[in-house]
């Protein structure tokens, strides 16, 4: 068992991954959910104004239901640093009609890696969540922290992870009925702190099931059921043999439906707007293809002097 604090981090990670809890959206915070993109199926999910909504609903770990709605977009594509990217944007309705945009910038390396979905937050590239007095997103840097840099053990080697393959199911919803693949992933992940006189175990738990089609854009999935848990103990430090049994300290529960879907339609909100295409369209338009020349004329025979 580690006691390095470096778990912090892959715990963060995995929270970036899954769905966000319904209270965040109760208390009119920010989502992102880009780590909820289909990163399994290689490029072709991204489709600049490609999106796909949902309606999440569930029980907060304060015990209050709650209910939003996300549409998760391709809002453009940008060449970063000499590194082709693409712009997620999350815009979240809550109840009374406000609506809370956020966009993050991802690297096309992402399709890449075989562990996309425990290191998805090494690919992020930029991040707007916020607007200026004048209207105008604000975009700031990712940085990795020094910690993860110095790090040996590849992020997301801490997490744990099981997958389970349930067959097919039809499943009903706004949009149509769609015949899906069930999957079901359970993950987690664990850290221990140490204070002057206390140590404190901590384990974070994930269960989903996914009930995954090609048919729906961005996130390939039609439902996904969430639970998570957040389990705890304490003990005075060096009697680890005194501590009591793991104890819930936090728990939700929730379910995603897919609303609809479309391939147009809405519209970016934090993407500059000429970023709002195709990076070969961009590259066009910076380099329109050269006019031919005229072809030169052909002298005209005159009189024949003899």
């Amino acid at each position: 068992m580690s006691r390095s604090r470096a778990p912090v981090m892959a715990i963060a990670a995995l929270l970036l991954i899954l769905p966000a809890r319904p209270a965040t959206a109760q208390m009119h915070t920010l989502i992102d959910a880009f780590g909820s993109l289909d990163y399994m199926h290689g490029r072709s999910v991204v489709q600049v104004g490609a999106w796909a909504k949902f309606r999440t609903s569930g029980i907060a770990p304060s015990g209050v239901a709650d209910e939003y709605t996300s549409t998760l977009l391709i809002a453009g594509e940008e060449e970063f640093w000499g590194e082709e990217c693409f712009w997620v944007e999350t815009h979240t309705e809550v109840p009374g009609g406000q609506v809370i945009p956020a966009a993050t910038l991802v690297s096309h390396a992402i399709f890449e890696d075989s562990l996309a979905t425990p290191r998805v937050a090494l690919y992020q590239r930029k991040r707007v969540a916020e607007v200026e007095e004048t209207g105008r997103p604000v975009q700031q840097l990712v940085r990795r922290s020094e910690s993860l840099l110095k790090r040996r053990d590849s992020a997301g080697e801490r997490l744990t992870w099981r997958v389970d393959t349930l067959g097919t199911d039809t499943v009903r919803t706004p949009k149509g009925d769609f015949v899906c693949l069930v999957v079901r992933r359970e993950q987690g992940v664990s850290q221990t702190a140490e204070s002057a006189d206390s140590t404190q175990y901590t384990e974070l738990r994930q269960r989903h099931t996914t009930y995954i089609t090609l048919d729906v854009p961005v996130t390939h999935y039609a439902r996904e059921l969430f639970e998570s848990e957040v389990l705890r103990r304490t003990w005075l430090t060096g009697r680890s043999k005194e501590a009591g049994p793991l104890r819930t300290i936090e728990r939700s529960t929730g379910t995603v439906e897919l609303v609809d879907f479309g391939t147009s339609g809405v519209e970016a909100l934090m993407v500059p707007e000429h970023l709002r295409r195709p990076l070969a369209e961009q590259r066009a338009a910076k380099n329109p293809p050269a006019r031919p020349r005229a072809a030169a004329a052909k002298p005209t025979a005159g009189p024949v002097k003899r």
